[in-house]
């Protein structure tokens, strides 16, 4: 049994997941299932037992980890391998429940929980036996700017609204909870934990209409259906002219629908809304520890960086180096090889008794053999200076392969 000092993540502790985090490269904020395994496999946890942390960590249920549930999902691993739990727990420890995602727990059990038609209290079926089966599916554009604005108030980052986002908002409405509940699963027919802004509308629009006495239908229309199925966007009809209520008699008061939520909220039906929800609610994400460690690992890359550009500089000065080296190299071999080929053009002149200079006079024999074997020994010099000079130029290329390699 762990003890109460164990029951909480440690900013040591969060601080190194973030570091392991950071240094997966999450994209948006976000681990996909490939990257984090090359982390969670380390616990040399079966996989059977990784698969259930997954799937408890994912509390959104999206696919991937944020860095919230990569600590959950850490903390799991960490408290088997520690020796703290003997298995997987069945569901997250509560106090092991990011605050922020808290309310998908809510709504998970809310959803999952069966309805309990029967009641026993008399005033209540009396109320319901006289609720109105004359429900209109119409959202006047009054109503639909009230419906908007707690959509707004409530949505989290994906534009969603989750079950018990909005239980602040059924706390006011007096509605009994199995109402609520399949007005939910009506809008909902996926089961999913959290609907978009066009199923949130038509939530409210129910629960409103419950406000008036009118039942919970029991379906919602084909057109509607299919339009909660592909996520499209309802088309409001406006020009129906909206129900006005007046405030001043107890009936009107009551059909202003969620007044008191909104300005308890900050919101105003005839004003900008004044609220904005924040983001994640994660304390330890807050910490200047964390910066700390997001600082130092783009410093790290910075040097890194700074080494490559550095060395990429010394490549480049050396190629150019290289290049003078190899100009001058070509130039005294150029001049080498056109003097070399002008003596032997001479010899082939004097050998074929010619003047050296290409007339044809005549040439003193005994003069012209002493100036032969002048020649050739000139020449015999020359090639030996270029046998030489071609095994420096030899060494020179052998050298710059070594640098090279």
């Amino acid at each position: 049994m762990a003890s109460l000092s164990q029951n909480k993540l440690e900013q040591w502790e969060i601080s190194k997941y973030w570091e392991i985090f950071s240094g997966l490269d999450p994209v948006n904020g976000l681990l996909s299932g490939n990257k984090a395994a090359t982390v969670l496999k380390n616990s040399k946890l079966s996989d059977s037992q990784l698969e259930r942390v997954w799937d408890l960590a994912d509390i959104d249920n999206d696919g991937n980890l944020d860095f919230e549930e990569f600590c959950v999902a850490m903390r799991l691993i960490f408290d088997i391998i520690n020796g703290r739990q003997s298995s997987v727990p069945s569901s997250i420890p509560e106090w092991l429940i990011p605050s922020s995602k808290s309310h998908l727990i809510t709504a998970n059990t809310a959803i999952s929980t069966p309805l309990d038609l029967d009641n026993d209290d008399d005033d209540f079926d009396d109320s319901t036996s006289r609720l109105s089966n004359d429900f209109d599916w119409y959202i006047s554009p009054s109503d639909k700017s009230n419906y908007e604005a707690i959509y707004n108030a409530n949505a989290d980052r994906r534009g969603n609204v989750s079950f018990a986002a909005l239980a602040e908002l059924y706390s006011t409405l007096n509605i009994p909870e199995t109402d609520v509940r399949s007005a939910w699963n009506l809008i909902n027919p996926r089961a999913e934990h959290s609907i978009g802004k066009d199923q949130t509308l038509a939530f409210l629009h129910i629960l409103n209409n419950r406000t008036k006495n009118v039942r919970v239908p029991k379906k919602v229309p084909a057109s509607l259906r299919a339009t909660f199925d592909k996520s499209s966007t309802i088309d409001y009809d406006i020009s129906k002219p909206a129900a006005t209520y007046d405030s001043s008699t107890p009936s009107g008061r009551k059909s202003a629908f969620a007044d008191s939520y909104l300005d308890r909220l900050g919101i105003s039906s005839f004003g900008k809304p004044k609220y904005s929800t924040s983001g994640t609610d994660f304390s330890a994400t807050k910490d200047t520890d964390w910066e700390e460690v997001r600082l130092r690992r783009q410093l790290t890359e910075l040097e890194s960086q700074l080494e490559n550009a550095q060395a990429a500089a010394d490549r480049r000065k050396q190629q150019v180096k290289e290049q003078a080296s190899d100009s001058k190299i070509a130039l005294v071999r150029s001049q080498l090889e056109q003097l070399y080929d002008y003596k032997r053009r001479q010899l082939r002149r004097l050998r074929a008794g010619e003047a050296p200079d290409g007339s044809s006079s005549d040439i003193d024999i005994v003069g012209m053999k002493k100036e032969i074997e002048l020649l050739k020994q000139q020449v015999d010099v020359f090639e030996d200076y270029c046998n030489r000079k071609q095994n420096e130029l030899n060494q020179l290329y052998s050298e710059i392969e070594r640098e090279k390699s």
